[in-house]
């Protein structure tokens, strides 16, 4: 009965919200604190019209070998020249993972074939300059669509201001809390999964169309990378 009253709700909201430019909005916090949030957002015309492949089961062990998979590689500053995956970076430490793996397997567990899960983590980083505090902050989203699992980095340890004033303004982390799928500032590189075999070569992840700015995105043939992972170590 909850399942079907959230559907019906999306629709309502769906109907009010066909003429707006966002069209994305929370529906379900799975988790929520001041600087950790995992949450389902409907998106609208999910998948091109197909929907997505949720609900979909995971295990606790299965998501952490997912997780542990995937890379961010930033071009610019952070590249290096003489190796390509000297600069991949994991978007996940170890105890992100540990914390975000059973949150994630629950939120695909319950959402609707609208409904993407999304993450967003920020951390307040204080200094004796009150003008050079800062905040880094990690976001975007999961999704299960055509067979594969989708993953979108919208900001990557983005470093932003927590101060403003009328000249300069502070880029906006808490609007991004309640909308993980939005940027923060344009980001060079792209999204990967280690090992690379099991990228897909050409994603069709459609959520950069709907935001300012194109958020990394891959797609893993997950079934294929789970079934040649070794066994889960145990905790």
């Amino acid at each position: 009965m909850k399942r079907s009253a959230r559907l019906m709700g999306l629709m309502v909201v769906g109907i009010f919200l066909g003429g707006c430019q966002t069209p994305q909005f929370q529906t379900l916090k799975i988790f929520d604190s001041p600087n950790r949030v995992v949450a389902l957002q409907a998106m609208q015309d999910a998948y091109g019209g197909k929907g997505y492949d949720h609900p979909v089961s995971f295990t606790n062990e299965e998501m952490i070998q997912i997780l542990q998979g995937i890379r961010a590689e930033k071009t610019g500053l952070y590249s290096s020249s003489s190796s390509r995956n000297s600069s991949a970076h994991p978007v996940f430490s170890q105890s992100e993972i540990q914390f975000f793996a059973p949150l994630i397997v629950k939120g695909l567990s319950q959402a609707t074939p609208e409904e993407v899960v999304t993450f967003f983590e920020t951390a307040e980083i204080e200094t004796d300059d009150l003008e050079k505090n800062f905040a880094i902050t990690t976001s975007g989203g999961f999704y299960v669509a055509g067979g594969n699992f989708h993953v979108v980095v919208s900001n990557f340890s983005v470093k932003t201001p927590l101060w403003q004033d009328a000249q300069r303004s502070s880029y906006d982390v808490d609007a991004v809390r309640t909308n993980s799928l939005e940027q923060l500032k344009p980001q060079p590189g792209l999204l990967v999964f280690e090992p690379r075999e099991f990228l897909v070569e050409s994603s069709d992840g459609e959520i950069g169309g709907f935001l300012k700015g194109k958020p990394w995105q891959t797609a893993i043939r997950y079934r294929e990378f789970l079934s040649h992972s070794v066994a889960p170590q145990t905790q």
